[in-house]
């Protein structure tokens, strides 16, 4: 008869090891191969360093497989933790929250390696962090003279009191509200008030208070168009504006694709005929000399009646170099929309009125005209870096690093400046 030697699932001779056999187990292991397992010794083994943080833990281990309501306690912890770490993995943005939170994920790894007799390390295991994360956020303080709770001496690139408080005026300011968080940067950093980057400023605007007006959203908008250079595409369209007094008023503007430049405003009483949108093209194109120009102008409008008649008239008899034709947007000669022009009518109303009213008639025509001013002279479109309107019309070239030299200059003082900062009750090395 062929006698077969007999094999040991390796746990059988952890568990032998470990004392964790009862008596009838250990007698159906022949004393040879006990006598063998006696003489095991860890060291001797390939592996031994990468098992021995293993090895050292595994006293815990057998506390917790040998007493039930251990097992079943840290049963319950390992899915807790299995369901936390699930959530923590989906959720876009995992780290920002892990480090919003730190204060909480610290306290309880603290806890629970405390009342669970556990390392550090294992307990950040269960919150799916390392050790190094652990000890990095736990060390850090909360400073309450700083708006992001940070302290000034740990992290020094944030903005100084004083920064943050010329942000907080500029956002607080009546005269500012509704106007966007792009045209306060750059209208501040060109004056010198602040100068840090434009997210830097973002960040500490929605802090210290920023309130945007709310717009209707218009859903399936076909897509726009850019321009390649001035006066290549000019878009126009009629609003209607209410007045307290007078009723509803009709306004058309001109824009310019290119530099988003406002060229020309008309405001009727009446609705508008297509001698009306004629009439404020004629005064356009002679006050930029248009008639003059080597390269073709379109122009963009809807189908309306008044984009018709007199005005398409007059354009086939203009004489001149350029050729000028006439296009109506949404339409399958040009799917384009006409939003670079609805835009201004948004603007207007909301940015700049504020939802407000005029009174009657002639202050409707001052308003129009303080507009057109706000719009080309002190409005910053964020695709023009620090430009306005007026100034990309005339010919200069957005720079996305304008202020790149000076944000890096400042940035150093104020690192000096948060390092020597000594209004803080934390003692911080």
């Amino acid at each position: 008869m062929q006698h077969y030697k007999t094999r040991y699932h390796p746990l059988i001779i952890l568990m032998y090891h470990c004392r964790m056999l009862s008596p009838e187990q250990i007698k159906r292991i022949p004393r040879t191969t006990r006598s063998n397992w006696n003489k095991f010794s860890h060291e001797n083994y390939f592996g031994y360093e990468m098992a021995k943080d293993y090895i050292e833990d595994f006293d815990y281990m057998k506390d917790v497989l040998t007493n039930k309501h251990l097992k079943r306690g840290m049963k319950t912890i390992c899915a807790m933790s299995y369901g936390y770490k699930d959530i923590i993995t989906n959720i876009e943005g995992n780290k920002k929250l892990l480090r919003k939170h730190r204060k909480d994920i610290t306290f309880s790894i603290e806890r629970i390696a405390k009342y669970g007799n556990l390392k550090i390390k294992d307990a950040c295991k269960l919150f799916g962090v390392s050790r190094n994360w652990f000890y990095r956020h736990r060390e850090q303080k909360s400073c309450s003279k700083s708006l992001l709770s940070k302290c000034f001496h740990q992290y020094p690139n944030q903005l100084t009191n004083n920064e943050v408080s010329k942000i907080e005026n500029i956002v607080t300011n009546p005269d500012n509200f509704g106007k966007t968080k792009t045209t306060l940067y750059f209208n501040s950093i060109r004056k010198g008030i602040i100068v840090c980057g434009l997210s830097t400023f973002f960040k500490y605007a929605d802090l210290t208070g920023y309130k945007k007006p709310k717009k209707k959203v218009k859903n399936n908008r076909p897509e726009g168009f850019r321009a390649n250079k001035p006066f290549e595409w000019l878009h126009v369209d009629v609003t209607h504006v209410q007045t307290q007094n007078e009723g509803v008023q009709y306004v058309a503007f001109i824009k310019d694709n290119y530099s988003k430049a406002l060229l020309g405003y008309k405001s009727v009483s009446h609705k508008p005929n297509s001698g009306f949108i004629r009439d404020l093209f004629k005064e356009t194109f002679e006050k930029y000399n248009l008639l003059s120009q080597s390269e073709s102008i379109n122009i963009l409008s809807d189908g309306g009646s008044e984009n018709k008649g007199a005005f398409t008239e007059w354009l086939n008899l203009i004489q001149a170099p350029p050729v000028v034709r006439k296009l109506t947007a949404r339409t399958e000669e040009f799917p384009h929309s006409n939003s670079m022009a609805e835009s201004t009518h948004s603007i207007y109303k909301s940015e700049f009125m504020q939802g407000k009213y005029s009174v009657d008639v002639i202050q409707h025509l001052i308003h129009l005209e303080v507009f057109i001013k706000y719009y080309n002279d002190n409005r910053f479109p964020f695709e023009f870096f620090g430009f306005t309107p007026i100034e990309i019309l005339n010919g200069e070239i957005p720079n996305k690093a304008m202020f790149r030299e000076q944000i890096s200059e400042r940035r150093q003082l104020r690192i000096a400046e948060n390092r020597a900062f000594n209004e803080c009750s934390l003692v911080c090395v």
